[in-house]
């Protein structure tokens, strides 16, 4: 926290507000993220009325918050960096601004009406959308072909991720649901809350098993969909104050040493290495980021070793990022992304023909980019309390949607027991290989494949449908939204 109270104290009021209201938005769309995704992981445990709900809200804000806390970075930065390069190094803070409020307003216009009318739709397709609308124009207005507006890799891995997790949670519910019914007999296992006459609840071992994995599911919610708010929140950070949060400012000087060793070794690579990264180079295998006529950065594929001897250079003997001055700061920064950028590629083309080698640049990659790849813990605190006061305010419209209307009879508690065990077990599976997935979308086709699962079961085709509707057309609808807020208000604050 003493680094925001310094970076408080020494800017602008107007700036400060910005800040302020950027940080609100991006916590609303947090809380809406609780709206829909986390009234997800207590549907099933209010629905059969194994837990009263406002306990159920409590256990699941509980678990969120050790969910985000546990859950790394790694989700969080992969948000980042759908962003292209040529934006995350850009330093003119009007167009930051304008990027961040478009993206911004545009998730949460779309999350906050699709959860009105009881829609589990993405949170994660409208902030990804609402990325790729932004980078598109950004790029577009700059002088960029369409091709390098948008982090392309980045974003087919997190697409990849959305489209298969789904697939994977209906799958697995599927599956387990058959072997349940084969090995697991009993009838007060597969009754409905609405079969139940004198009992309003399952028994006692089905009611555990509906809540401990209810909990289970808030905490690889936490772990995953936590992160993206983290990741929101680190741009507008990086955005807005970049003199203090570009990097790590809390890094202890060991931590810099190792940053500035793994700059000088990747810079010694090069140099060793010169003539086949040449010959790479001018077979255009590997590309700059940004086309070098733009004004807007420089990442010149061309200045490589200048680069991250650059970066070795100014943290040489360093106790304290605090020690550079503001410009060297962000050209640190800069710096360890230009050359990230080109390393990451390295690694990717030496992996079939050498691992060694890209064990060895992926293990440097990793040490460098502790400097600006990091998370204050009041911003995953602050994450934390948002995605549980949402499930608080919001999950009663999304509870009915997930208990009745996908199935084609209300749900039964082993149903709803082995929906969110799978769903569980799929997001945190994701969140290892550091995927972004949405938690809406893995519960909803867990449970459509436990109903699908049972004889005579089935899934209402008419709920079914506006919902893969509603998946369909958040990407592009969101993108081309804040696209359009984008521009507009790139005419009203910068253009003019």
């Amino acid at each position: 926290m003493s680094v925001i109270w310094e970076a408080l104290n020494n800017v602008n009021s107007i700036t400060i507000a910005l800040l302020l209201l950027s940080l609100a938005i991006a916590l609303f769309y947090e809380m809406i993220n609780g709206f829909h995704d986390t009234a997800n992981a207590v549907a099933m445990i209010i629905y059969t009325n194994s837990m009263k709900a406002e306990y159920s809200v409590i256990m699941s804000g509980i678990m969120n918050f050790f969910g985000v806390i546990m859950g790394g970075i790694g989700v969080a930065y992969v948000i980042v960096h759908l962003l292209p390069l040529d934006i995350m190094v850009a330093s003119n803070q009007n167009a930051t601004l304008v990027m961040i409020y478009s993206l911004l307003i545009s998730a949460v216009i779309w999350n906050f009406g699709t959860w009105y009318f009881g829609l589990p739709v993405s949170s994660s397709h409208s902030l990804i959308g609402s990325l790729i609308g932004v980078s598109a124009v950004f790029g577009v207005m700059n002088g960029f072909e369409f091709s390098q507006s948008v982090n392309w890799k980045a974003l087919y891995g997190v697409l990849t991720a959305l489209a298969l997790s789904p697939i994977l949670g209906f799958g697995f519910a599927f599956l387990l649901m058959k072997a349940t019914r084969k090995f697991i007999h009993g009838t007060k296992f597969y009754k409905t809350p609405d079969s139940e006459v004198k009992r309003k609840r399952p028994n006692f071992w089905m009611r555990m098993g509906i809540i401990a994995t209810g909990a289970g599911v808030s905490f690889a919610h936490g772990s995953n969909d936590g992160q993206k708010g983290i990741g929101l929140i680190m741009i507008i950070l990086i955005g807005i104050l970049p003199t203090y949060y570009a990097l790590n400012m809390d890094s202890h000087q060991y931590k810099i040493q190792q940053t500035r060793d793994s700059a000088e070794n990747l810079a010694k690579f090069y140099a060793e290495n010169n003539e086949t990264l040449n010959k790479l180079v001018n077979e255009k295998h590997l590309i700059s980021a940004l086309k070098t006529k733009n004004t807007i950065a420089e990442c010149n594929v061309n200045q490589v070793y200048d680069t991250t001897s650059l970066i070795a250079t100014k943290l040489n003997g360093l106790k304290s990022y605090s020690e550079l001055s503001s410009q060297d700061r962000w050209s640190v920064h800069t710096a360890i992304l230009c050359s990230d950028n080109f390393f990451g590629q390295v690694e990717k083309t030496y992996l079939l023909t050498d691992k060694d080698k890209s064990d060895y640049i992926a293990i440097q990659r990793k040490t460098m980019l502790s400097a600006t790849e990091y998370v204050p813990n009041w911003v995953i605190i602050a994450v934390a309390l948002a995605l549980s006061i949402g499930t608080m305010i919001g999950y009663k419209r999304i509870v009915l949607t997930i208990g009745e209307k996908i199935g084609s009879q209300p749900i039964s508690y082993m149903q709803g027991t082995v929906a969110q065990a799978m769903a569980m077990m799929t997001i945190l599976l994701a969140n290892f290989a550091h995927a972004p997935v949405s938690t809406t979308h893995i519960v909803s086709s867990a449970v459509a494949g436990s109903m699908v699962a049972e004889p005579g079961g089935g899934v209402q085709k008419s709920t079914v449908n506006t919902i893969l509707l509603s998946w369909l057309f958040t990407l592009p609808v969101t993108a081309l939204l804040s696209s359009a807020i984008y521009y507009c208000l790139n005419f009203i604050f910068i253009a003019k």
